[in-house]
């Protein structure tokens, strides 16, 4: 299994610009970096990989952001530029994979890179989505909105309203029908697996919903999620007085809320996801969630077996990498739904 830059986006937006990569399960990357370089071919900046997000597919994965010491997106002058190239280097030395994008092509002159020329990885379809591989490295689409570090999903204990009541996540099986907010569906596809937390960032910890936090029995219990999971937000959702529409919004981005907070001291965490036909809004302890969105990045961390009965269930939307998609609802960044969320506070309660 190759080592491989499995997801970035360096493309102008300093809040939100990352580069994750996926090592082996167990790599010791301590001489692992990320080295960025300018159009001109030198290097403007160079970072270590930090500490393990996520473990999935038998890969470790890192990621480099606004949380890396001295990470700038600004390509060291206060500008942006388009033409970047980031090289992923190994603990000898050598270069894993040296990309590009937006068309462009950059001739190394100095470091480890030097003398090589990057490879095109392709264009965003816009500013804040990123470039994703769900082939260890080999091909780049533009992905929105960007999953970096873990995948969507609940813990152990969380109840999924059904067509004959709630039912413990875990104990979900394909068929078993759930209810939407496009009425009853069935379960296509189940899967669960460990992260684990000892070296995670605290903003890359699970989630924590107390029972009413959303809202009057939103959750109707404590709710747990990762934090990439999102919520509803307005209409039928939380806080729906600061949205114009029903939205889904990052669970991580939330926790200026009171009641919601990230599990700092979790270790290890056992997640379930599941899927339906075409992703969903469900309920879980009572709030509104989504079900899982079969994108590229989660394909990826999927073990060979388990990826191929996804290609055989799911059928992915014309023109579109996501397997059950279009989303169910148009998706917030961190920093949209942060915006918003401060909005709502200032408001009072929803």
């Amino acid at each position: 299994m190759p080592s491989y830059i499995s997801e970035y986006s360096y493309f102008g937006f300093a809040d939100t610009e990352f580069v994750e990569v996926a090592v082996p399960e167990g790599t010791d990357v301590s001489g692992y970096s990320i080295v960025l370089y300018q159009g001109n071919g030198t290097i403007v900046e160079s970072w270590d990989l930090g500490s393990v997000q996520s473990t999935t597919a038998g890969h470790d994965v890192y990621v480099v952001d606004s949380n890396t010491a001295g990470f700038n997106a600004t390509n060291g002058s206060g500008e942006i530029w388009a033409d970047d190239a980031i090289a992923f280097v190994d603990n000898n030395g050598n270069v894993i994979q040296f990309l590009s994008h937006e068309g462009f092509e950059i001739t190394a002159v100095q470091g480890p890179a030097s003398g090589m020329t990057s490879t095109n990885a392709g264009t965003v379809n816009s500013m804040g989505d990123s470039l994703t591989t769900d082939d260890q490295g080999s091909t780049y689409e533009s992905r929105s909105p960007t999953t970096k570090g873990t995948i969507a999903c609940f813990a152990p204990g969380v109840m999924i309203d059904t067509d004959k009541g709630p039912c413990l996540v875990e104990d979900l099986r394909c068929g078993d029908v759930v209810i939407t907010l496009n009425g009853p569906k069935p379960v296509v596809w189940v899967w669960s697996g460990d992260q684990p937390l000892e070296d995670a960032r605290d903003d890359q910890k699970p989630v924590l919903i107390k029972a009413g936090a959303l809202g009057c029995g939103r959750p109707t219990r404590d709710l747990v999620v990762s934090c990439q999971h999102r919520m509803l937000l307005g209409g039928r959702g939380a806080l729906s007085a600061s949205f114009d529409e029903e939205t889904l919004a990052p669970a991580k981005a939330l926790t200026n809320l009171a009641g919601v907070r990230f599990m700092k001291g979790k270790r290890k965490m056992m997640w379930h996801h599941f899927a339906l036909e075409r992703h969903g809004v469900v309920r879980a302890n009572g709030a509104w969630s989504e079900s899982l969105l079969l994108g590229q990045m989660v394909l990826s961390r999927l073990p060979f077996e388990d990826r191929s009965e996804v290609f055989t269930r799911f059928t992915p939307s014309r023109g579109s990498r996501v397997w059950n998609g279009p989303p169910a609802r148009t998706c917030l960044t961190p920093r949209e739904t942060r915006e918003k969320v401060q909005a709502a506070l200032q408001l009072g309660p929803a």
